[in-house]
């Protein structure tokens, strides 16, 4: 008798369990289905890599990696979130004259000039709801109103050595730091001329607007404190001492805290002012050299990039407002990352998100180094959740932001291949965007670098290769191909 009770028991639990499977298998693929109608999107441009991560701040995950122009800084996101601005500041040998433009439901990058292809640096940006955009030259010393709608320009005579730039909430005025003579510049953007100058600290660098547009929060590198703007009078109400090389700022949707990132080298850390008292009431260790500052829209989280160190290429670090703790898990974005600006901005939309990859096994790449034929590379695309429909549409390689010839293909199975015959000697940085479909976001791959060398060497190679590989030397001397990721 109880043998068989006990078999009716796990015949019984055994049925349960299926009914539970059957149940959850029926809605599974719908439930799980994770559209962006609601999502906030950090955009994080990274200097050394050229491009900007795109970060879910739901997820907390880089859904896409969207290259760029030369060491993007400065940020902006319009107001309904379909494009994003981003500065691209170049170097002393190159110096940055564009800026470019993300499609955000395509990830397609338009690039338009800021003065007729002259190097002056771009830094800082900030946009009016009407899409003009201010930015700051640090070389001309001017800030130019462009509207990429209508192409105007206006060019605006500010201090020198512009940095960061902001705008207040009704768009009648812009804030603009003047880091070589201690000053910010008062912008009218009805005449798009300066209206009044307000000394504060000693090098000022970024620059914030309260959300009730009443009071100007400016980060002074070289005084190591913030000085308190009122936008009614333009006089310095306050002025709070914080850590070190304070840089990016951001104050929160509800106006009573502001957070500071110290571009600290070996400790970095955010200083919490509260409004109220214009006090630090706490400083937060983040990771090494913390450069901008962003806020999440229901003013829970602060994203805040750490740009690293010689052993550390950065990455982003989330704080909770309420604990004012850091996540412990950072998000990991490209080489350097930056973000001078309000770079969280919310793309209404119902499409499932996707993450796109290139890749190549090592043992395609040692073999076919090894007998000189040309490497495959595979573009592969997943939705960021489970569901039943496979991504469908096209993947367009790239090297940098330029299409490879024949590089337009076909997507099956979610995935897409690349024969890099038609490429010439050389190193290559390859990228994989996925366009899209009715359904299904696009997304863009991190970068992929290989080198392709002359088969010429082959005949003087191979043998070595062939001896290095059998004698257990783990270092294969291959001159032809090499791979890594960046």
């Amino acid at each position: 008798m109880k043998k068989e009770n006990k078999t009716y028991s796990l015949l019984l639990a055994s049925t349960i369990i299926l009914l539970f499977l059957i149940l959850f298998s029926f809605i599974e693929p719908v439930s799980s289905l994770q559209s962006d109608s609601s999502a906030e999107y950090a955009y994080v441009p990274n200097e050394k890599t050229n491009d900007v991560s795109v970060i879910n701040t739901t997820t907390n995950k880089v859904i896409s990696t969207v290259p760029v122009g030369n060491n993007p800084v400065g940020v902006a996101v319009n107001h309904d979130g379909t494009r994003v601005y981003v500065t691209n500041y170049g170097n002393d040998n190159d110096l940055g004259y564009t800026f470019s433009i993300i499609n955000t439901g395509t990830d397609e990058v338009t690039t338009r000039l800021v003065d007729e292809g002259k190097g002056i640096k771009p830094f800082g940006v900030a946009i009016a709801k009407d899409e003009t955009l201010y930015v700051s030259s640090y070389v001309t010393e001017k800030v130019y109103a462009i509207n990429p709608i209508n192409n105007t320009i206006f060019e605006i005579d500010v201090g020198p050595k512009p940095f960061g730039v902001a705008i207040t909430p009704d768009g009648k005025w812009v804030y603009v730091a003047n880091s070589g003579n201690n000053t910010v510049s008062v912008i009218d953007t009805t005449a798009n001329n300066v209206i009044d100058t307000v000394k504060v600290g000693t090098s000022p660098y970024g620059v914030a607007v309260s959300p009730d547009g009443k009071k100007v929060y400016v980060t002074n590198q070289g005084s190591d404190n913030i000085s308190v703007i009122d936008t009614v009078t333009n006089n310095v109400t306050a002025t709070v001492k914080v850590v070190k090389y304070p840089a990016g700022v951001a104050v929160t949707p509800d106006g009573t805290k502001v957070y500071v990132a110290n571009h600290c080298k070996y400790v970095g850390t955010v200083s919490v002012i509260n409004t109220t008292i214009n006090m630090v009431t706490e400083n937060i260790i983040v990771d090494e050299n913390p450069c901008g500052v962003s806020i999440a829209q229901d003013g829970k989280w602060v994203y805040v990039t750490t740009a690293g160190s010689e052993n550390d290429s950065g990455s982003v670090s989330v704080i909770n407002t309420t604990t004012n703790t850091v996540l412990p898990s950072r998000v990991f974005v490209g080489n350097r990352p930056s973000g001078i600006g309000q770079f969280i901005g919310s793309f209404q939309e119902s499409r499932v998100e996707t993450t796109t990859s290139i890749s190549s096994s090592f043992d395609q790449y040692l073999i076919q180094s090894l007998i000189g034929k040309p490497i495959t590379l595979i573009a592969k695309v997943n939705t960021t959740s489970q569901g039943t429909k496979h991504p469908s549409g096209k993947i367009i390689f790239m090297e940098g932001s330029t299409p490879i010839e024949n590089g337009i293909k076909d997507l099956t199975d979610g995935q897409a291949t690349l024969d890099t015959s038609s490429l010439p000697f050389g190193s290559h940085i390859i990228r994989a965007r996925y366009t899209g479909d009715t359904d299904i976001r696009p997304s863009t791959s991190p970068p992929f670098q290989l080198t392709i060398g002359s088969n010429a060497f082959w005949p003087q190679i191979f043998s070595g290769s062939i001896l290095a590989l059998f004698g257990g030397i783990v270092t294969i001397f291959v001159a032809a191909i090499t791979k890594k990721y960046l």
